[in-house]
Parts: structure tokens; sequence; C-alpha cells
């Protein structure tokens, strides 16, 4: 495990979402793919990654809303609507195509992050998530 290179167990098609969608929507895709997180991109360019959106952050936005609210629902509503890129992560932590699998592993431990979005040079080319490592440690 400690030679493979992130390209080879790397999503190559990851789903990235503009910034301007909806909290709401990205917690359906979230479920609906079964997946941690979403690489969010500027709402002028497709190349241009701004953030990532986890469940983490959308569980803490929730945890959020019910403690602070009197009418819980409502404070849902009004999260559900909000742009995703007010609360995505600016502080991208991401990984070369190249760098090994041991690599990723390391920093997704002392990171504590577990969406990793992977480029070729400048280029977004993937994202590794917590289940790709998983899924080649039980290979």
């Amino acid at each position: 495990m400690h030679n493979i290179e992130i390209h080879e167990i790397m999503c190559d098609h990851p789903i990235k979402i503009k910034e301007n969608i909806s909290i709401g929507n990205v917690a359906h895709l979230l479920f609906r793919y079964q997946i941690n997180g979403i690489l969010v991109i500027s709402n002028d360019s497709e190349e241009k990654l701004v953030g990532v959106f986890t469940t983490t952050d959308l569980l803490n936005l929730m945890a959020k809303a019910v403690s602070e609210g009197k009418h819980r629902i409502d404070e849902l509503q009004v999260i559900s609507q909000k742009p995703v890129g007010e609360h995505a992560s600016r502080n991208i932590i991401s990984l070369q195509k190249t760098d090994k699998v041991a690599k990723a592993i390391a920093t997704m431990h002392r990171k504590r992050v577990h969406t990793i979005p992977i480029f070729d040079g400048d280029e977004l080319v993937g994202v590794l998530g917590r289940h790709d490592v998983l899924n080649i440690a039980l290979s």
C-alpha cells in the first residue's frame, strides 16, 4: 500500500457544485451519493476550487440551529436555503495525484479531514475520500 499512488484509487469524476447552490440541495447530494464531502467551485469558473463542504460541516450547522433557535424547524429551513459557499471550508487540504496513499492517510489523520481534492499540477483531477482509502486497506 505504501507504493500505491493516489491516482490509482481516487475518484476521477468528483461531484463539484457551485458556491451559490443551497445547503439543502448539497445535503441531498451527500446523502444520495453516500459521500462525506463535496467540492465547491466558483460561480464564475468550474476550474476554480473555492472550498470543501462535508457532512461534519452540515451537522455543525444543524446542531447550532437547533440549540439556538426557539423555532427549530424554521431555523433548519433557513439554513437549508443558504448558499453552501458561505459555509464551505476555505482552508483546502489537497494532494497531488502522484503522491503516495501513505501520505494521504497521514494527511487525513493529522489534519482530521476525510475528503481531499487531488490535483495534477494546478488542474483538479479528482477527489480522495476516506472510503477510497478504507477500500484499499480491506483489499
